[in-house]
């Protein structure tokens, strides 16, 4: 089957992904199921609201997010209560209103532990979704198609990599169409695009 695609990009540049649209979340989540099925695994979905089961359905690894926000919380608990309890029993071991200077005065070091575990574990965290989302990036090749641009925020996208090592134009065009997808696009690179 040798069909016509619309182009988004530049067409002297290589092709990046071929891109469809569909109405529902429900039409979206068959087609990736479609894809998948067959063989496809460089599968990206764009939605405007998070869709129950599309994580699953992509096969997507869980997010390192949340072993960066423990490694910055244990750095926290560690730097809080070197920082109270070195100065007040090994350096300057002073009783100050009956307090005592030994570990069982903790309770007294809680507050700024706590304080300090919510500030690091909450800059580990924005800082791993920067980096682990590839940010800062300022144009995504899905931008130069002017459908999803203008309809980001309303319609459901897939987009199927050209990287994939299965990926042949006409079958993917295939698999999209008898999924029911409106709109399918050859999505090439920009010319400013670094990829």
């Amino acid at each position: 089957m040798s069909r016509h695609l619309p182009v988004a990009g530049s067409l002297a540049e290589p092709l990046h992904a071929v891109g469809a649209r569909f109405d529902t979340p429900d039409a979206l989540i068959a087609a990736v199921r479609s894809i998948r099925a067959a063989g496809y695994n460089a599968v990206d979905c764009y939605t405007p609201y998070p869709i129950h089961g599309l994580a699953e359905e992509l096969k997507a690894p869980k997010s390192l997010i949340s072993f960066l926000v423990l490694g910055g919380a244990v750095t926290a608990i560690a730097l809080a209560l070197t920082m109270q309890l070195v100065p007040s029993s090994l350096i300057y071991p002073l009783v100050v209103g009956g307090k005592p200077v030994n570990f069982s005065g903790l309770p007294q070091y809680v507050p700024i532990t706590v304080a300090l575990t919510l500030m690091l574990g909450a800059l580990a965290a924005v800082k791993g979704m920067i980096l682990l989302g590839g940010m800062p990036r300022l144009n995504h090749p899905m931008l130069a198609w002017d459908l999803f641009a203008k309809d980001a925020s309303r319609g459901f996208f897939l987009a199927v990599s050209a990287r994939d090592p299965n990926f042949t134009l006409e079958k993917v065009t295939e698999l999209l169409e008898t999924s029911g997808a409106g709109d399918i696009t050859a999505i090439h690179l920009e010319p400013s695009d670094d990829e």
